[in-house]
């Protein structure tokens, strides 16, 4: 009988892989069915040119493969009114398909439907698309499901989703201003260094003036990117992606993580975000009664940095010797002391799961205050950055000029 590796997932959102035998890989896919797995990708052992894959039943169009966070927040709010209302679940799905104007997210909410039809729980239709409810997601939804309180759950993941679509708003926000006034230096220096620089050249050339260092640098610079353009823009890409192929490399990752918590108002914009994060995710999933160490799980992959990442794996280590999270989080020196007093005060008083969300609340509102240091910090470093390189520019074409001036009187 062959033989198959597969990757399945369950109602929990966990993926797992294994081989099993089976006279075809629709057989394989009814095996795991029976055991609670759904099947997403499956190779037949032994063959190594072409190997059968069967992935997740799909349209070709690949649905929820292109759906925002604002969708999923707005869809799953939609979601918890009309299931509150006793509205069938099936016919839900079908109204909010109906009404979808994405066509991937329409496609897979229709799946979805189709699989709740025929039987499946609403959290294992859910859990196909990884890509889009995420362990997370699915988690809280499984707990719902089995504590017969899918509209509260429903609710309470839309708000999960809301909270993180307005941090990413935030962070966003505090990436504009930077972008745009780097933009505009770049814009003004190239059109000096291209159109300006050449024409003076022609005066300083004509006259023989003796030209400064700075002149002489601002010539040299102007006639290397005229001249060598199509050569400099693909080696700023292959730099770009020797940079992010090193990145790949979890130690070179975490040098960054390291510089980027240490780095003034940026060190404490990044730490806020990541522990509003994880205190957000976590309080949400021990609020909902996800076993505590599934809980830390799923945070960890929230954190984003490496430095919180093995924290938390420290963490976990405590929770599972029956030490608590307190005892790890003080040995973090990113971790202010009050707030390792309050978790540790949630822990005794058994109100966690409320502490951490009102710690998390906390992050949140730090995290408004750092982006506004930010904005404060950059705005005159910008400022003066810009007006050096425009007034050194100008300070170099006019020096020739003065000397010009000078002879001709």
């Amino acid at each position: 009988m062959p033989q198959y590796q597969f990757k399945a997932i369950n109602s929990e959102g966990k993926v797992s892989n294994g081989v099993s035998a089976a006279p075809s890989q629709e057989e394989l896919a009814r095996i795991l069915g029976d055991q609670g797995l759904f099947l997403m990708e499956s190779s037949l052992l032994g063959q190594t040119d072409a190997p059968e894959t069967k992935k997740t039943a799909a349209p070709a169009c690949k649905p929820g493969e292109h759906v925002s966070l604002r969708e999923l927040t707005l869809f799953t709010e939609q979601l918890s009114i009309m299931v509150r209302t006793a509205l069938p679940i099936m016919e839900a799905l079908e109204i909010l398909a109906a009404q979808n104007a994405n066509p991937d997210f329409k496609a897979m909410l229709l799946e979805i439907a189709r699989s709740v039809r025929h039987g499946q729980p609403l959290s294992y239709a859910f859990a196909r698309y990884p890509k889009v409810f995420d362990e997370v997601y699915i988690s809280l939804l499984s707990s719902g499901e089995a504590g017969g309180q899918l509209d509260v759950m429903l609710e309470r993941i839309a708000a999960h989703l809301d909270f993180q679509w307005q941090l990413k708003q935030k962070v966003q926000s505090a990436l504009v201003y930077p972008t745009v006034v780097v933009l505009t230096a770049v814009s003004v220096v190239a059109f000096l260094v291209v159109f300006v620089i050449p024409t003076f050249l022609e005066v300083f050339t004509q006259f023989n003036i003796v030209l400064p260092l700075s002149t002489r640098a601002l010539i040299f610079g102007s006639d290397l990117v005229r001249r060598w353009w199509y050569l400099l823009l693909p080696g700023a890409a292959g730099l770009w992606w020797y940079f992010s192929k090193w990145l790949t490399d979890p130690a070179h990752t975490r040098v960054i993580h390291v510089l980027q918590l240490r780095l003034p108002v940026v060190g404490e914009l990044t730490r806020n975000i990541v522990m509003t994060r994880i205190l957000m995710t976590l309080g949400s999933l021990a609020e909902s009664g996800v076993p505590i160490l599934k809980s830390l799980e799923l945070s960890k992959a929230a954190a984003g940095n490496l430095v919180f990442k093995e924290l938390i794996d420290k963490i976990t280590d405590n929770v599972r010797e029956g030490r608590g999270l307190a005892p790890a989080l003080a040995r973090s020196p990113y971790i202010p002391p009050a707030v390792t007093s309050m978790i540790a005060i949630g822990e005794k008083t058994g109100t966690l799961p409320e502490v951490l969300r009102k710690v998390a609340r906390f992050y949140e509102s730090q995290t408004d205050t750092s982006i506004k240091k930010l904005f404060a910090m950059m705005e005159p470093i910008f400022i003066i950055g810009l007006g050096l390189m425009v007034g050194g520019i100008a300070v170099s074409v006019l020096l020739p000029m003065f000397d010009l001036a000078g002879g001709l009187q």
